[in-house]
């Protein structure tokens, strides 16, 4: 078995998704709050705009594990190793930013004092669902992603006549599942108790809803010796003629957010309103260009970007999971100690929420990992040091 060439450019894939991230956080009491003013619609496109994030982590995370594992013999030992990986660096760091964002809600809240069977009920609750803060749903959605990772290793393996289907499949599963929720079952609306299928969490919550991205990843990865060119913005690939391709994906995905961003605005000013499954459609449609898109940005980034832009993004790429976990945080006392006042002073201070939800986060997640011993505890797997740029053509 030959060894995986390795993708340097992904470390910077995971830092556009993760600022991404940020852009979401930073931004969502902002659209509520410039509600009517001039500085509405600006922050409504960044704030939906950026919606791909998680869709874009679902994708690189397929990418990465069917690449990695895909030609590996699937037996006792590597079902082994992959778990025992995934309960040391995402699972003991989940239950241990679990209990410190429990803690903190209840200091927020002055529920402290709160009986100690109510609060372990409340622990045990916010655990399962991923609730003790609005991010750490993700990590549910990954902990799913996991547990049938081998099933759907072992179907790709042994089914190989699929393997040039899988984007397509995941796509027509995931659609199957987004109607039956609307039409179906009525997940997880309560008034419907008796009549729909209740899954235990909110359909955002669930490895359905993300199908169509995690496939592709996985399709890719079956297949990227054959298609990398395609995703590889380089001169060799523009005096090919592929330059016409990446325009015009990039003109789509440009124009599909800009007209997501413009439904939300119009759903929110003049009132009217469209099918729901429009807005899946259009959110769905925009983040699986994402995955393309993105990683052109870092193939050309890593390659022919500066080499400082290079560094740092690809540092704050291998740090992304510990600032994924840390960065709303950093992002509450921010909003407790700096406030805006004017449009452009309050422009400037939810930049400023960004970069330091960002910067600080990165700084904290990095320092740890060089000087604390034991810092995966906390913030997952330390990351290896990046190696020599490899010369592109």
């Amino acid at each position: 078995m030959t060894k995986k060439e390795r993708i340097y450019e992904l470390d910077i894939f995971r830092s556009l998704a993760i600022m991404a991230v940020l852009t979401i956080h930073a931004t969502s009491q902002t659209v509520v709050e410039t509600k009517g003013s001039l500085l509405y619609l600006p922050f409504l496109f960044l704030n939906t705009f950026s919606n791909f994030a998680v869709p874009v982590f679902i994708f690189l995370s397929g990418f990465v594990l069917f690449y990695n594992y895909m030609d590996r013999p699937l037996n006792r030992r590597l079902v082994q190793s992959f778990y025992g990986k995934r309960l040391l660096y995402i699972l003991i760091p989940y239950v241990l930013f679990t209990v410190f964002y429990f803690i903190f809600q209840l200091y927020k809240r002055g529920e402290l004092g709160m009986p100690w069977s109510q609060m372990a009920t409340e622990l045990g609750q916010d655990l399962i669902h991923g609730t003790a803060y609005t991010h750490l749903y993700y990590v549910i959605i990954m902990l799913q992603l996991y547990v049938v990772f081998p099933l759907l290793l072992f179907w790709f393996k042994k089914h190989r006549s699929i393997r040039p289907w899988i984007a397509f499949i995941g796509l027509v599963l995931e659609w199957l599942f987004v109607y039956l929720n609307k039409y179906g079952f009525h997940l997880p609306d309560r008034q419907y108790i008796g009549q729909h299928l209740d899954l235990g969490l909110p359909k955002g919550s669930l490895l359905l809803s993300y199908l169509s991205y995690l496939f592709l990843g996985a399709g890719i990865a079956v297949y990227y010796d054959r298609i990398k060119k395609w995703l590889d913005v380089s001169p060799t690939g523009l005096k090919a003629g592929r330059g016409p391709v990446w325009v015009m994906i990039w003109i789509l995905w440009l124009g599909i957010g800009v007209l997501h961003t413009l439904v939300w605005y119009k759903y929110n000013t003049v009132g009217s309103s469209l099918d729901s499954l429009v807005y899946s459609l259009l959110r769905n449609a925009h983040a699986l260009l994402s995955c393309i898109v993105l990683w052109h940005m870092s193939h050309a980034i890593y390659y022919y970007g500066p080499r400082i832009l290079r560094t740092a993004l690809t540092s704050i790429g291998a740090c992304s999971f510990g600032i994924f976990l840390l960065h709303p945080f950093i992002l509450y006392w921010y909003r407790e100690w700096f406030h805006g006042g004017s449009s452009l002073k309050y422009a400037f201070h939810i930049c400023g929420s960004w970069a330091a939800g960002l910067l600080i986060s990165w700084i904290i997640v990095y320092a740890a990992f060089k000087y604390v011993k034991g810092s995966w505890v906390f913030f997952g797997s330390n990351p290896l040091k990046p190696k020599a740029k490899k010369v592109k053509s």
